[in-house]
């Protein structure tokens, strides 16, 4: 998750300085702003990324516990060729 923590940082860095030397600000306040964006970016990308990596997990779990507990198609077509153990024909 490291990685995209950095992207957004340095996003967030790259963008914040921009737009600070676009509107005429000194390179001292850009900079500064710029490192203060990019520790907000990053955290919101933490967030935001911990939070669909806990859906995703969620939703594989539910899968594999959905596949155990549908028989399977072969059992099925066994158990019903076989007669039952009690019935004598």
């Amino acid at each position: 998750m490291s990685h995209y923590m950095i992207h957004a940082g340095g996003a967030g860095f790259l963008l914040v300085l921009a737009l600070n030397h676009l509107a005429g600000n000194d390179w001292g306040t850009s900079i500064m702003r710029g490192c203060v964006a990019a520790l907000a970016f990053a955290m919101v990308a933490r967030w935001f990324m911990r939070g669909v990596f806990t859906e995703l997990h969620l939703s594989l779990y539910e899968q594999q516990v959905a596949a155990q507990q549908q028989p399977a198609p072969e059992a099925e077509a066994e158990a019903g060729d076989a007669p039952e153990p009690g019935a004598d024909a």
